[in-house]
């Protein structure tokens, strides 16, 4: 559980969307309570450069900056509204950032560490891999790639998932590579997917979530 430096470092973050427009703030304070950001967080490094691909209204970046200043990060998303609600929150912190690309044809720049939140269902499955496999080109041998998501399997936690998302997407509130749909691995394909783009993989399950939410430690495995 996130201690009361990360809960604090997660306040400071939503506070920096007070001059948002109206669902750009809705949405920071939902991610915030519903999204366990403080968990993730205290996966990545306390220091170094840090991308996080897929970053939205750049909640988490916001996080990872205000948790440890010591963080120098990036945050990459293909929506141009979207950074421009992220660039909002910078103010005068010189260690933050944030750009327009798209994560699965340009791979991110050369860091320390590279973070995914609730990301990759988001994306087809084969460019899920692809991803991934620009993330490997990123980082040195043994640097960690630490990407929250979600698993499919069959229980009542997959369908209240599923039907989430559904939802989330069909109110705008998250977008898809292709509208209305999403593409959750399992376990199995997940890991298997890790290891063909080059890194070794521990999953870490969030089992006080009511979702199939997980977390992929991964590190970049040797040539």
């Amino acid at each position: 559980m996130p201690g009361s430096t990360s809960t604090a470092a997660l306040e400071r973050a939503v506070h920096r969307y007070r001059s948002a427009p109206l669902l750009a703030r809705w949405s920071a304070h939902g991610r915030a309570f519903l999204a366990d950001l403080a968990v993730v967080e205290a996966y990545v490094p306390r220091r170094g450069f840090v991308v996080d691909l897929g970053c939205r209204d750049g909640l988490f970046a916001n996080l990872l900056v205000e948790a440890s200043p010591q963080r120098r990060v990036l945050g990459i998303d293909a929506d141009v509204r979207r950074i421009a609600v992220a660039r909002g929150t910078i103010g005068k912190r010189e260690g933050l950032r944030f750009e327009t690309s798209d994560i699965v044809s340009v791979p991110p720049p050369r860091c320390d560490a590279i973070t995914m939140v609730d990301v990759l269902y988001l994306l087809s499955a084969s460019d899920q891999e692809r991803v991934l496999r620009n993330a490997a080109t990123a980082l040195a041998e043994g640097a960690p790639l630490i990407v929250r998501g979600q698993e499919s399997r069959m229980d009542a936690r997959y369908a209240l998932t599923y039907a989430q998302e559904l939802v989330a997407i069909g109110l705008g509130l998250t977008r898809s590579s292709r509208r209305r749909r999403v593409h959750f691995p399992t376990r199995v394909e997940a890991v298997a997917m890790f290891e063909r783009a080059g890194f070794r993989v521990d999953v870490v399950e969030q089992e006080t979530r009511p979702y199939t939410d997980v977390l992929y430690l991964a590190r970049r495995a040797p040539e």
